[in-house]
């Protein structure tokens, strides 16, 4: 039969058995007139006209005589049969019933062959044992499958559903999947078996060890399980499996849903073309999609099969490394045969329903299951899913691939509205960018001027603030490199933020243990080679407490999200809470606590030098900003604006949010600005080597008017005394830098303290009377007294 439809030629070719008494022309010709019609389905219709029907005779050969010998129901001789009919013969167990076996008709060769046997009928000569333990060595072949899994689904009811249980179940149904076809009765059993399974509500690592096994089991029934029409289903009571072959030149999207299901009850699913408005579980394949199903073949059979699925029960898809979440949502699935669906450019719409109402605007996330999280016991991922829509009742996910969708309910917090999230976020990149120019130019700028570089106080800062700037760098960088979905990638990315955040906050707890040093702890305080051990233990430690991460588990690190309502949701970072929670919150907290507690006792000890001091101080008021501002420049450093995110709690939450957001960010802006925009001796010498024209400062100019350069040998050191101890703590050659309107030597100074000073020298502070703890000291003096700030070394 040969038909010219819009350019395009189809054939088809068909057998009919006629039984007649006309002769062969008459009965071609009655043919032909009966196949001479409109043939509509769908939007599709075929018209066939007489003379494209072509009519012949074929002398086809009756089925001979057989013998079928099998080891579980005996063996069987199948008569002379005519094509297209049926042999039948008795059981062997029970004759009642018979076996049967169709002689078919091949078309293409036109010749009668017999199909296999269906002794679906027959029992088994052996019985099966009344045990499920003892099924364990019964092996599976095509005449018992039907009666183990039937056998099985007897038992279960008296069942333990122990461990060695479950597994001997699950053995038994993967041997069965493993067979060339399933029949469709074959296929109901197993989900039957399945679905009481689940029912059960299981919550211990028995079913967990079992969660891949089972899900990829019932892929696998879909796939090969056998029907006429183009779709065929399976619904249990809580468990429900949808196969459709559809035509991909009429693809235009293709909607699964769930319209009715209580817990175990009344389960309905639908299919339809345009996404579904209500529905329990739905998803929703975009018509982009057309190119996975097959289209360049014309032949239906090579079609793919899309397959839906959808499980009525929570416990199977328990996630041991979720601490604070919870999965909200029933579980539906989409996948096409022999296509790995990711990265779409449109995305897979899921509506789910949530089982409890979110009255109380907990935060959700979409997540799909990972096969491999978990050391292969699989768990929740939301990598390539975001939320696009939630309230109280229904989440909208859209994914960029298929697999097993669900959402979980975050119950350690409250997610903020959006606009907030976006400010928030907003803010986030572009204080970190800020900072991460001017932490470049901080080094630079201390790199390239070795003076300013030469005490350890600057060698401290330099250390910081590269770690501070690959810390920012790799933060901005994080949502860009998780979008390559490549896991090892991402988990190198996740490493590397963990690292330099760790680090970054142990040099600056260093920072407070040097402030310690130098102005309360000021007796026996040398440190042979102190940079170098600093070093040491401000890289190695975040390296140590890496390594045993990784050591432990490198699946710890990820691709995870954040926020799932914001554009930037894909965030390479660390996916175990307990991880999280022991390696970050743990050790930010502690040493947020260290340098609390050395900047309160730092600003004690400074408080009680300026208290003896103001007495013959007429200017100490004058003071007081500078101070204020030194103080907050001093908070910066050791990074105690971070305890911010430990108060956005409550009503202020969002308040304190937006200062941890903008403060913490923009520390290597406000570092910068503290330690080399308003650092005289940083603005001097940038001016000195870096400025042309009249704002060069030339080597003889005068900067600050009443500077001088002294070095000072104390003939009598008493030991004994604090301020002693105190001048003397940056010896064995360790460079002081003093602003010259500090102090000057031999005179009677107005004191005015600045904190900041500290950390370019941990002896600025001064004693309280410098002629009298100094009376031998001597002042050497330059040719021109104001070409350079005070500048001092002390040698015991």
């Amino acid at each position: 039969m040969k038909v010219n439809q819009m350019s395009q030629s189809y054939v088809c070719k068909a057998i009919i058995k006629a039984i007649s008494l006309e002769i062969q022309e008459v009965l071609s010709l009655k043919i032909k007139q009966l196949l001479n019609d409109t043939y509509k389905e769908g939007p599709l219709s075929l018209y066939v006209k007489p003379g494209d029907v072509a009519v012949k005779p074929i002398a086809l050969m009756d089925c001979p005589e057989s013998f079928s010998h099998t080891r579980d129901k005996g063996n069987y001789s199948w008569p002379l049969t005519s094509p297209a009919t049926k042999a039948e013969v008795s059981c062997r167990k029970n004759p009642l019933q018979s076996a049967q076996r169709s002689c078919a008709i091949n078309i293409e060769l036109e010749q009668a062959f017999w199909e296999k046997p269906n002794m679906t009928e027959c029992k088994l000569l052996e019985e099966l044992p009344n045990n499920i333990l003892d099924l364990h060595d019964i092996t599976i072949t095509e005449e018992n499958a039907q009666d183990v899994v039937q056998h099985i689904l007897y038992l279960l009811p008296d069942a333990t559903l122990h461990m060695e249980e479950l597994e001997i179940i699950a053995s038994k149904i993967s041997d069965i999947v493993r067979l060339a076809d399933i029949s469709m009765t074959l296929a109901e059993t197993i989900l039957s078996i399945l679905n009481y399974i689940l029912l059960q509500e299981i919550e211990d690592e028995n079913i967990r060890k079992l969660t891949n096994s089972i899900l990829k089991t019932t892929e696998e029934i879909g796939y090969k399980v056998t029907y006429a029409e183009r779709n065929t289903s399976v619904i249990t009571t809580s468990l429900a499996l949808l196969v459709m072959r559809p035509d991909p030149s009429v693809f235009g999207g293709l909607a699964f849903g769930v319209t009715s299901y209580d817990r175990g009850v009344d389960l309905k699913i639908n299919v339809q073309e345009n996404p579904f408005e209500k529905a329990l579980a739905s998803v929703f394949l975009p018509k982009s999609l057309k190119k996975f199903l097959g289209i360049e073949h014309s032949d239906p059979d090579k079609h793919s099969k899309i397959q839906f699925k959808f499980f009525g029960t929570t416990s199977l898809f328990a996630d041991d490394s979720l601490m604070k979440e919870r999965l909200n949502t029933y579980v539906v699935s989409a996948s096409i045969e022999n296509a790995s669906i990711q990265n779409l450019n449109e995305p897979v719409t899921i509506t789910l329903q949530h089982i409890d109402q979110n009255t109380g605007n907990a935060a959700v996330h979409c997540v799909f299951w990972d096969f491999w999280k978990n050391n292969g016991l699989g768990g929740w991922n939301t990598s390539g899913c975001e939320m696009e829509y939630t309230d109280m009742n229904y989440t909208i996910c859209f994914c960029n691939h298929l697999t097993h969708f669900g959402v979980l309910l975050d119950l350690s917090r409250t997610e903020i509205d959006t606009t907030h999230d976006r400010i928030l976020t907003l803010i986030s990149y572009a204080g970190c960018g800020a900072s991460s120019l001017f932490l470049g130019i901080t080094l630079v700028t201390y790199l390239a001027l070795e003076t300013l570089r030469r005490d350890n106080p600057s060698k401290i800062l330099l250390n910081l603030c590269a770690a501070l700037l690959m810390l920012n760098v790799v933060f901005l960088t994080n949502s860009w490199l998780s979008s390559f979905n490549q896991p090892g990638f991402c988990i190198t990315v996740a490493v590397l933020l963990h690292y330099f955040l760790l680090a970054a906050f142990t040099w600056m707890c260093l920072e407070s243990v040097h402030f310690y040093l130098a102005l309360v702890k000021v007796f026996n305080i040398y440190v042979p080679k102190y940079i170098l051990k600093c070093c040491i233990a401000g890289w190695g430690i975040p390296a140590i407490v890496i390594t045993i991460v990784l050591i432990i588990n490198k699946d710890f690190y990820g691709n995870g999200s954040h926020s799932e309502s914001n554009p930037f949701s894909n965030f390479c970072w660390i996916q175990e809470n307990v991880v999280f929670y022991i390696s970050v919150v743990a050790y930010i907290f502690l040493i947020f606590l260290t340098n609390t507690a050395m900047f309160i006792t730092v600003l004690l000890q400074i408080h009680a030098v300026k208290t003896r001091t103001r007495k013959r101080s007429r200017f100490w008021k004058k003071g007081f900003l500078q101070d204020l501002r030194s103080a907050f420049s001093l908070m910066l450093l050791l990074g105690l604006t971070w305890g911010f995110v430990f108060f956005a709690w409550g009503a202020v939450r969002i308040f304190f949010l937006y200062l941890f957001s903008i403060f913490n960010t923009l520390q290597g802006f406000f570092i910068f600005v503290f330690h080399c925009l308003m650092k005289e001796e940083v603005v001097k010498q940038c001016r000195l080597h870096f400025c042309w024209g009249r704002f060069r400062l030339s080597n003889y100019s005068d900067w600050s008017g009443s500077g001088a350069t002294a070095a000072s040998t104390p003939r009598h050191l008493n030991h004994k005394s604090p301020s002693q101890a105190l001048w003397s703590l940056n010896s064995n050659g360790t460079s002081s830098t003093f602003n010259g309107s500090d102090f000057l030597p031999r005179t009677s100074p107005d004191i005015n303290f600045r904190i900041a000073e500290v950390h370019y020298n941990p002896s600025a502070v001064p004693p309280e009377d410098a002629e009298t703890k100094h009376p031998c000291s001597r002042r050497i003096l330059p040719m021109d007294t104001g070409h350079y700030p005070l500048k001092a070394r002390f040698f015991h």
